[in-house]
């Protein structure tokens, strides 16, 4: 539980936000000088709210010389709160445009029905209850900030988020990879494993192995609807994989991105999750409530406020109680608080690079939103996302690409400094989730995968950041 001094400063945050916010939005659709402007604004901001941060830590260390304090031990499960009413007014957007994950996957799209619950597989192998590494994790980047970190059970080592919820680390998981894929074409790097198949069951073991030593919560799977056997199997086959573990996994719901997909497909995908994985023990539950992250919202309605009243249909028609937690991805709240997180898929743009400087902005504006009130969860959660790297200009080579469109480019690792620089904003966010970019998105050159280029160095850097963002 956060202290009374941490609560005021978050509430310092809140309001700070609610007044910056709706100036930094203006001064952003106003040209490159508005953006300067506005640019300028948030670094001041984000300055003060550092003051705050060491004030606050200041405080506590009196504190604790006088009274001990005591750890948090237990999370308090939240009771289901009256759904609001929808649609709520828009929030203007930011002038840079998101993006989500590429797909080259390739297979027949038969009429989207509800399906029955597909049965889970046994699993042929087990896999150890916890991350049992013995060496100690130091950091070897020169970033402008250290850590280190002894990698321990992500369980055991969780801290408490924004809003009194158990903080999670999760990284991005694709569940379609042909061995043809790692060719060198489509490409930047390849697995230092070896080229695979993701259908394999000694890959998928492989990978739950690796998401331990990554210090990893769990994965965040792409998934395109129970229509698609071989995601539907896979996801499956990483349950079972992860059976004794402390892993928990959460879906990425991209059914909405396919052609010709109806809101009716996308309502049987969602119930598809709800009945059949997401109250097994190896899902991942907030407070009690199953987690399902969503994805290029405006698809297939071609709108945001199009999109908006058709996500409102189908969170009605599904879970108009907000029995799960839903996350939006996006640089503004439109979907908020019909969705109850945020979250920004990609944290840099061919055109506006550096993007990552601008999530405690993103943050700001779901606090902001906060405080209309009114919230059928008593708060929204906001994910942190960093990177390792990014390079997806050999896309081009792959034979489908199910992307929203943006310019392809690349971005240098140099050697984990480029990883340290997306993570170095994440103390300002106060967020609740902390998504890594990714596992294996070998297509986007995110991946922390060890690979021919850098070996296991980004599972070392991951477990670092990721034991460091559970302690906030």
């Amino acid at each position: 539980m956060y202290s009374l001094e941490e609560r005021g400063a978050a509430l310092v945050m809140k309001r700070v936000g609610a007044l910056i916010l709706p100036a930094i939005s203006i001064l952003s659709a106003c040209g490159p000088r508005g953006e300067e402007i506005a640019q300028t604004t948030v670094a001041v901001t984000v300055e003060f709210q550092s003051k705050v941060a060491v004030a606050v830590q200041k405080t506590k260390a009196a504190h604790a010389s006088l009274i001990p304090l005591s750890p948090s031990t237990s999370f308090p499960t939240q009771t289901p709160f009256p759904s609001n009413a929808m649609p709520h007014a828009a929030t203007p957007t930011v002038a840079d445009t998101a993006t989500s994950t590429a797909i080259p996957i390739k297979f027949s799209l038969p009429a989207i029905t509800a399906n029955p619950a597909t049965p889970m597989p046994i699993a042929t192998h087990t896999i150890t209850a916890a991350h049992t590494a013995t060496y100690t994790i130091t950091a070897a980047h020169t970033a402008t900030h250290t850590i280190t970190a002894t990698p321990v059970d992500a369980a055991a080592a969780a801290g408490v988020s924004y809003i009194d919820i158990q903080k999670v680390v999760l990284a991005d998981y694709m569940m379609w990879y042909d061995p043809w894929i790692f060719d060198g074409s489509m490409t930047w790097d390849v697995p230092s494993a070896g080229a695979y198949n993701s259908d394999d069951p000694a890959t998928i073991q492989r990978h739950v192995i690796l998401a331990q030593q990554a210090c990893l919560d769990g994965l965040s799977a792409h998934w395109y609807g129970p229509q698609d056997v071989r995601t539907t199997n896979n996801f499956n086959q990483l349950l079972a994989a992860s059976a004794g573990t402390s892993l928990r996994h959460v879906i990425v719901l991209q059914t909405n991105i396919l052609p010709g997909v109806t809101e009716q497909g996308i309502i049987d995908a969602y119930n598809f999750v709800h009945a059949t994985w997401a109250q097994g023990p190896n899902y991942l539950r907030l407070g009690g409530r199953p987690v399902l992250l969503f994805t290029d919202m405006p698809r297939p309605w071609g709108s945001d406020a199009a999109a908006l009243d058709g996500w409102a249909r189908i969170r009605s028609a599904v879970d108009p109680d907000h029995n799960s937690i839903w996350f939006a991805e996006g640089l503004s709240t439109i979907f908020n608080p019909l969705f109850d997180g945020l979250y920004v898929y990609r944290v840099d743009h061919a055109r506006y690079p550096n993007s990552w400087l601008k999530q405690p902005r993103w943050a700001n504006a779901l606090r902001a939103v906060e405080t209309q009130g009114d919230l059928p969860l008593g708060g929204l959660y906001f994910a942190d996302t960093i990177a390792p790297g990014f390079d997806d200009t050999r896309s081009v080579n792959a034979p489908i690409d199910q992307r929203s469109s943006a310019e392809h480019f690349a971005r240098d690792r140099r050697n984990g400094e480029y990883y340290a620089d997306t993570y170095s904003v994440i103390p300002q966010t106060y967020g609740d989730l902390l998504l890594v970019k990714s596992l294996n998105e070998w297509i986007e050159g995110t991946e922390i995968e060890p690979g021919k280029t850098y070996g296991d160095r980004y599972l070392t850097l991951t477990c670092e950041y990721a034991n460091d963002y559970r302690s906030r």
